[in-house]
């Protein structure tokens, strides 16, 4: 099984490569076969379709991305979860910057729209479900109750503002200001506070 997985992982890098490199549309099953060294039939095997395989390379960088951003969500202190969880994104498009790049290079809806694989588009469907939940608990903590507003007010703090900040550097290919991560962390401070007043 470890070798299946490593496999899988290495033709899903082979495919994120040629994405980011020369885009999605020379992504093909053929291209991706000679990057990666596996033959076609075992892409075919592995992902049923090349649509199926693009779509499962964005899942996996997504739920890669969603790690640290719960881990910190966890921390005993609601602003120091909240800070913790919104600096999560910005360190994951520093260090993880092709999963990242790749992160703002599709929507969902397109690949669900494309997706043959019901598993997949379970997958698609329930992937930001563990971010809402997270975000609605982080909201309860720190303002006492998960209102409405109380939400749209802390993923305004820890999604919009930390995604925002990185996004423009990762769809224009630009290197991150390496004083990008204090003025994020005191604009979102800001914003959480913002409501508290």
């Amino acid at each position: 099984m470890p070798n299946a997985v490593h496999a899988k992982d290495a033709i899903l890098d082979a495919a994120r490569a040629l994405v980011l490199e020369r885009g999605v549309q020379h992504a093909t099953v053929s291209a991706i076969s000679e990057e990666s060294g596996a033959p076609v039939g075992s892409l075919y095997h592995h992902f049923g379709s090349r649509d199926d395989l693009v779509a499962e390379l964005w899942v996996r960088a997504v739920r890669r991305s969603q790690v640290a951003f719960l881990a910190a969500a966890r921390h005993a202190n609601a602003e120091a979860a909240a800070v913790g969880a919104a600096l999560s994104i910005h360190d994951f498009a520093r260090e993880h910057r092709d999963d990242a790049r790749l992160l703002v290079s599709f929507r969902r809806q397109d690949l669900l729209h494309n997706t043959r694989s019901p598993r997949l588009a379970r997958a698609l469907a329930d992937l930001n479900h563990p971010l809402g939940e997270a975000v609605a608990e982080l909201a309860r903590r720190f303002f006492g109750r998960a209102t409405r507003d109380g939400v749209a007010q802390m993923t305004l703090a820890v999604i919009d503002l930390p995604f925002g900040a990185v996004r423009r550097h990762l769809v224009g290919g630009a290197e991150f200001p390496a004083a990008l991560r204090e003025p994020l962390r005191a604009a979102v401070r800001a914003a959480l506070r913002a409501r508290r007043r």
